[in-house]
């Protein structure tokens, strides 16, 4: 085998070996970050949500039962049996996400039934209105069901939506396998530049000719596909980072503990509580909005492998054909 040939089979090789390691590096580490962008638009943000929102309507349901007058029947189109209601269908949609996984589908199904003895609680309380001890007497039942501290519904509540956020937090960060993939693209991807770049320099120098399209042309697409990589990454990360700030910094929580009290206090009234969970799912949907079609253009990270290997035999075959019987 020629000297010349041999050097043509030996870059075809690293050019093959190469393309290979930065396609696979290059789907690794962009559907890495892209495939976080679904569950946290449509299970992860939704399920934290759910959960403040049920936390606010049972809240709500217990000042409905509590605020009523002695003697009046409490409002059953906009008292507490539709606050119960808004709470349950809440807890539903967050156990079809499952975003705490099979701890956090035992705590709703506790939950659950503590809202059933809940409710039971404020009936009785609604029940006995005209009986102000009775009444008194259901009401600090089911206060305490609600509230207190450790198994109370809101507690629980609170456990559930910290594995929620640990969900979250892993979901949204850049973290160290991200970090790697894409360290493993940009060195495989610099190699791979840089043998195009030696080979076009040998076939002008074997050859005598100035420019090899094939192989040109795997450089600009090689460049630009790694440019509109990084570039729909880029974007993706940021809306990552930014449903998670939203989540973390601006929705609004409906209560909070008593420092050395079993007793709750609540912190804003629940219209803020309930505009907060509006405000924060449309900044979520916002930041979110456009990651998917992001997400769907990791199938042509193949299709682009294909395409650099086909503009490389392009440049490459004809100087094998010119090299066939040569001998040196």
């Amino acid at each position: 085998m020629s000297t010349t040939r041999r050097a043509l089979v030996l870059r075809a090789l690293a050019l093959l070996v190469l393309t290979v390691a930065t396609m696979a590096s290059l789907f690794t580490a962009y559907t890495g970050v892209h495939s976080q962008a679904a569950p946290v638009r449509e299970r992860t943000a939704p399920a934290i949500l759910d959960v403040t929102a049920a936390q606010n309507a049972l809240l709500q349901s217990f000042d409905a039962v509590r605020d009523s007058a002695t003697g009046e029947l409490v409002s059953t189109g906009g008292g507490y049996r539709v606050q119960i209601a808004v709470a349950n269908q809440s807890l539903a949609r967050a156990a079809g996400a499952a975003v705490g996984g099979e701890s956090g589908l035992r705590a709703l199904e506790t939950v659950t039934g503590l809202i059933v003895s809940y409710s039971g609680f404020l009936e009785q309380a609604d029940r006995h209105r005209t009986d102000a001890t009775l009444r008194e007497g259901y009401l600090w039942y089911a206060e305490g069901t609600l509230s207190r501290d450790l198994d109370g519904i809101l507690d629980r509540l609170d456990s559930l939506q910290d594995q929620q956020y640990d969900v979250l937090d892993g979901q949204v960060s850049f973290d160290r396998g991200a970090q790697l993939a894409w360290g493993a693209t940009l060195v495989s991807g610099a190699a791979l530049l840089l043998v195009l770049i030696e080979t076009q320099v040998l076939l002008r120098r074997r050859f005598r000719r100035r420019y090899n399209l094939g192989l040109l042309g795997a450089t600009a697409t090689l460049l630009i596909a790694l440019g509109a990589v990084a570039y729909a990454t880029a974007e993706t990360q940021d809306a990552l980072d930014a449903a998670g700030h939203s989540l973390r910094e601006d929705l609004l929580s409906p209560w909070g503990p008593v420092t050395g009290d079993a007793d709750t206090q609540r912190r804003g009234p629940a219209e803020d509580v309930s505009n907060s969970v509006q405000d924060t799912a449309r900044e979520v949907d916002d930041a979110m909005s456009g990651t998917d079609e992001w997400e769907g253009l990791a199938g042509l990270v193949p299709v682009l492998g294909l395409l650099l290997a086909g503009q490389m035999a392009r440049g490459l075959w004809p100087r094998f054909d010119e090299y066939r019987f040569r001998a040196r």
